[in-house]
């Protein structure tokens, strides 16, 4: 009989990072309209201000991963959650663009770390047999905040004033805050480093693997970014519905297939779930139609559904124990330099061609992503207990 997944820890663990979650998506698309429309700075400006986040997550993974493996990991999760709580008290007190900017940096710096040690921290609650399905269970709190962040953002900023918003994220991040500081976490000892080297920063067994995850989450960025736009362009109604059927596919794509990858079955369903996304990024570049807008939605959240976990498994089994706070910041450094490029060359795209043009072209490197998945060495999908 294996052993419980759903221990109280692993709920608290997946309640923390729901509310964590669910405070940075309720400014994702709320911010850019009170910077915007209440403090009158530029469409430029707030793209630099926007941006700066995932730059700071993406420098501070690297370090985030050595500090996890070399200091107590609750010690870690629970000090980069209280300052992620305060920034956003912090909020409350900006007025003007370097404010904001300096507080983007500061909470993409802590978003780099928060993220990196709760992942970390939640596989080692579960047990080793159920790894892929605790990191598969695990990633649907996120998922569930990508859903209902922006819907209740953009709900409180129509019918009231803006700082309900900063408010709900406080209070949100507090709960969770104090969620993350009663979990028990299994005690892992540090492991000893003799020498400073790359590989206490970055896994480089995992970076093929990191490499195909760059090349699939450029699309993962663009659609982040432009969906909604490319929506509005179309006179397709009711555009942010697109996230709700994204965030219900990568859902229901986590619930069937977390179980294959205790199976040994990663690659396979890394590889499908990306061939998934690329022929559903296709179908939204070709026909930018209702009908074909949402459903593309919801098969592109069955891919990345299956994808992302996938290849979260496939990189933290190229690491021993000591060794998986340095496999999660590597899965999430390729994550946010693949979302980050996205952002930028969908802009550059969006500025010369339509839209439809930068949805193609970016469903031609997801299964590029795809290909590079299924040329790594086939033991990569063997799970290291």
């Amino acid at each position: 009989m294996k052993p419980s997944l759903w221990t109280r820890d692993f709920k608290l663990a997946f309640a923390a990072n729901f509310l964590m979650a669910f405070a940075f998506y309720l400014l994702m698309p709320t911010l850019p309209i009170y910077l915007t429309g209440f403090l009158h700075i530029s469409n430029a400006t707030t793209g630099i201000i926007m941006s700066v986040y995932v730059i700071a997550a993406l420098l501070m993974r690297p370090l985030a991963g050595f500090l996890i493996d070399k200091f107590p990991r609750k010690m870690l999760y629970v000090i980069s959650f209280a300052c992620f709580v305060l920034l956003f008290v912090a909020y409350l007190e900006a007025s003007g663009a370097a404010a904001f900017l300096i507080l983007r940096l500061l909470h993409g710096l802590v978003w780099g770390v928060i993220t990196t040690s709760g992942n970390t921290i939640a596989i080692d609650i579960v047990p080793p047999e159920r790894r892929g399905e605790g990191i598969g269970y695990y990633g649907m709190s996120m998922n569930l905040a990508m859903a209902c962040g922006p819907l209740v953002g953009l709900l409180l900023c129509e019918y009231g004033p803006f700082v309900h918003v900063f408010q709900m994220a406080i209070i949100s991040a507090t709960l969770g805050f104090i969620l993350a500081f009663l979990m028990r976490v299994p005690h892992k000892k540090p492991h000893p480093h003799s020498i400073l080297s790359l590989d206490r920063f970055i896994l480089i067994k995992g970076i093929p693997a990191g490499v195909a995850l760059i090349c699939i989450t450029i699309a993962y960025g663009l659609i982040l970014t432009y969906a909604a736009m490319y929506g509005k362009q179309n006179s397709i109604p009711n555009p942010g519905i697109f996230f709700v059927a994204m965030a219900a596919g990568i859902i229901v794509a986590r619930l069937f297939s977390s179980k294959l990858l205790d199976r040994g079955m990663s690659m396979q369903v890394a590889i499908v779930g990306g061939l998934i996304s690329a022929a559903s990024l296709l179908l939204l570049g070709l026909f930018p139609v209702s009908a074909c807008y949402f459903i593309s939605a919801g098969a592109v959240g069955i891919g990345y559904g299956m994808t992302f976990p996938a290849v979260q498994h496939i990189i933290v089994n190229h690491g021993d124990h000591h060794q998986r706070g340095t496999a999660n910041s590597t899965f999430f450094t390729a994550f946010d330099f693949g979302v980050g490029l996205g952002i930028l060359l969908g802009g550059q795209i969006a500025q010369h061609f339509h839209l439809s043009i930068a949805f193609i072209l970016v469903s031609i490197s997801t299964l590029l992503g795809a290909l590079l998945l299924w040329r790594l060495p086939k033991g990569a999908s063997i799970q290291k207990l």
